[in-house]
């Protein structure tokens, strides 16, 4: 028995540092392609080919619509650190000004796929993300476009947008938006938001991912 129990031992243990010796470090570089907006702290996720962040015509979960209102990425910080298949999460600190770029190191083995997500801070609940998305073996460019939450209606009043020209203490509409996570249809000007430097056409930014072990 004992035999048996160190023979199962060794075989779990081998598998453990097998699916370790699979995992490698990748460097995540996120360029702001905008002139005026800025986007917030991102959060990265790599993960199983079943995970996503979001889906297109349903409700975005709670912590991504906080993410995508105000900025915070902690709480989908909190919500995809404890769903399963998930390999690693990074949460950055700081925002990307236009024209910018953050780069983060992630861990994940090489069939993994990746999602990363940032409020465009001069919005109602506007996120730039890139979803599901497989990781390159070696390098790889992922154009990252604009989403709407869907959890906060867009009117473009300073009361419920934190970035400029609006301050980063606005609150939030109480109102329940259009109730799923849809492409965003950008800045019109019907509040306080001037489209002619806000509004966007297009991907808002570009991702960058390059394997630093080999």
């Amino acid at each position: 028995m004992k035999k048996i129990i160190t023979t199962l031992c060794l075989m779990l243990c081998g598998m453990s540092i097998a699916v370790a010796d699979q995992m490698s470090t990748y460097r995540v570089t996120i360029t702001n392609g905008t002139l005026h907006q800025v986007i917030t702290p991102p959060l990265i996720v790599t993960h199983r080919g079943n995970f996503q962040l979001f889906q297109i015509g349903q409700p975005a979960s709670e912590a991504l619509a906080t993410l995508a209102e105000t900025g915070n990425n902690q709480p989908l910080l909190g919500e995809v650190g404890s769903t399963r298949g998930v390999f690693d999460v990074v949460a950055g600190s700081s925002v990307i000004p236009p024209g910018e770029s953050a780069s983060f190191d992630i861990r994940a083995p090489k069939s993994a796929h990746i999602s990363l997500a940032g409020m465009l801070a001069s919005t109602n609940d506007g996120f730039v993300a890139i979803n599901d998305m497989a990781m390159p073996r070696k390098q790889g460019r992922y154009a990252a476009y604009v989403y709407d939450a869907g959890s906060e209606t867009n009117n473009e009043s300073c009361a419920y947008v934190p970035g400029p020209p609006c301050t980063a203490d606005s609150g939030n509409a109480s109102d329940a938006g259009e109730g799923y996570v849809s492409f965003h249809n950008g800045i019109h000007g019907g509040g306080d938001l001037n489209p002619k430097h806000l509004d966007w056409r297009g991907p808002v930014a570009m991702v960058y991912i390059n394997r630093i072990d080999h």
